[in-house]
């Protein structure tokens, strides 16, 4: 580490709370979700907001003129891209940079960070956008036997992006601005547009792409015969999403090794 960058000091049962905790895994979760619904309710507002606006875009594409309704399938998936896709919720880092740069400092690792906050980001996203799904299915389509498989299908759209925000957290983490500093410090403008637009662009470019592999597979397994082996894809998918996840978060904690200097003035970085 450079000597611009020297270690934090923490002084004994002081500043302990500035820290992600390193209470054993399962209670460092429950302290992330705890400290999320406690210090990050911004972030929370943020994120409905969000998902606010994305209903009437998704409502738009998926838009049945022939039945003159709404297609069920992949509408709950949408509108968790559009959420999941915004900068707000794909760069895991940004809005507790300095918090996570003081773990890094004292030798925590990212990839658990990122694993804790990734947990909290379903915590708050998940439950709402699977509701809908259930509600979907049983009010439109009159089918709710569906509805385990299609929330199947949503949590590996969910964990299958954690993955890829992952990455996108390191190489890009995003301290976000109020609007007023935001207009007045015009150096921040270029890199403020390329973080909000790259995560949408890998979601309607990238990801799609990604799926084809997973599918191919489950092609393969499945003999091309997706009747009667709806289950066998949907548990397909999600076990290549949690896949995508591990490598995700796997590539952040290389990174963060090999440019651990370069991830720390990232998140020092006012914009």
């Amino acid at each position: 580490m450079d000597d611009d960058l020297p270690p934090i000091d923490i002084i004994p049962g002081e500043g302990l709370g500035d820290l992600e905790p390193r209470l054993g895994l399962r209670r460092d979760v429950v302290d992330e979700i705890r400290w999320t619904f406690t210090s990050r309710l911004g972030w929370i507002l943020q994120v409905m907001v969000n998902m606010a606006i994305g209903i009437p875009f998704v409502l738009v594409s998926s838009w049945n003129a022939q039945h003159d309704s709404i297609r069920v399938g992949g509408f709950a998936t949408s509108l968790a891209g559009w959420a999941l896709a915004s900068v707000i919720n794909t760069n895991q880092l940004g809005f507790d940079a300095d918090r996570v740069g003081r773990s890094l400092r004292r030798g925590d690792e990212v990839a658990r960070i990122l694993f804790l906050k990734n947990v909290a980001l379903l915590t708050v996203i998940a439950p709402p956008i699977m509701l809908l799904t259930a509600v979907l299915r049983v009010t439109v389509v009159h089918d709710p036997g569906n509805i385990p498989m299609a929330l199947t299908r949503d949590l590996a759209d969910f964990t299958m992006w954690l993955g890829f925000g992952s990455v996108l957290s390191v190489l890009l983490p995003f301290r976000p601005l109020g609007w007023r500093r935001r207009f007045q410090r015009r150096s921040t403008w270029l890199r403020t547009a390329i973080c909000v637009v790259i995560p949408y662009g890998i979601y309607y470019v990238v990801f799609p792409v990604w799926h084809v592999s997973e599918l191919a597979v489950a092609d393969a397994l499945f003999h091309h015969r997706l009747h009667g082996h709806e289950w066998g894809y949907s548990l397909v998918l999600l076990g290549s999403s949690l896949v995508t996840w591990a490598l995700g978060l796997t590539f952040a904690q290389l990174y963060s090794i090999a440019a651990q200097t370069r991830l720390l003035r990232d998140l020092a970085r006012d914009g």
